[in-house]
């Protein structure tokens, strides 16, 4: 044991004996519950009511569509590829629920570069509160699909959703601690000229949310 383990050694025995492992817990929650009482009452008890609320604000400038299920992914993301004129070549987030998908005349094998004018991505999460996704960057969810495309059209598990970001705190204390996480709301937008709304300055200048359950 070199003199710097001996140290923490030290200072864990130290700590295990005097219980104070136990009070911090207790003064945590504590802290945690005194924190939950001042929260205000969301508007929407239903969750994916309240986060496509949030999400479809004129101001966060998102357009959601539910579906059944997973599956149904490729179909609403022809309709949209459709309804922008957009190419039927696409990137797409290399996460296997995607990669297993039947895209059927769909070519969702395209490289993400910096001029792609679509991605599709599945989101870890969503915050109903803000109507805001996250994602945990990792080899499954690159963090420049979030940033690059034009265009990006995002899967979000509808019993994914949390009420309040205070609640991803919770959800996410048993995940792998991530390299950077993100929390996107709405597409990208800036009014730094004129106090003009612009969209697409940092980021995606659209943003579609397909919600499954």
């Amino acid at each position: 044991m070199n003199a710097r383990e001996a140290i923490f050694a030290a200072i864990n025995k130290a700590r295990t004996e005097s219980g104070a492992s136990a009070a911090i817990a207790a003064e945590a929650q504590a802290c945690s519950e005194a924190m939950k009482r001042t929260l205000p009452a969301l508007d929407l008890s239903d969750l994916a009511a309240l986060f496509t609320a949030r999400a479809g604000a004129e101001k966060v400038g998102a357009t959601l569509e539910r579906v059944a299920a997973l599956g149904e992914l490729p179909a609403a993301v022809a309709r949209y590829v459709a309804a922008n004129n957009l190419a039927p070549d696409f990137a797409v987030q290399p996460d296997p629920r995607l990669r297993q998908l039947d895209w059927g005349a769909l070519r969702p094998g395209a490289p993400l570069r910096p001029d792609s004018a679509l991605a599709v991505g599945i989101a870890l999460c969503g915050v109903a509160e803000t109507g805001s996704l996250v994602f945990h960057s990792g080899s499954e969810a690159p963090t420049l699909y979030e940033f690059l495309p034009l265009h990006h059209l995002v899967a979000l598990d509808a019993q994914s959703l949390l009420p309040r970001l205070e609640d991803y705190a919770v959800f996410a204390r048993d995940l792998a601690v991530p390299r950077n996480v993100n929390l996107v709301t709405g597409a990208s937008g800036t009014t730094d000229i004129e106090g003009v709304l612009a969209r697409g300055a940092h980021g995606p200048g659209r943003l579609h949310i397909v919600i499954f359950n």
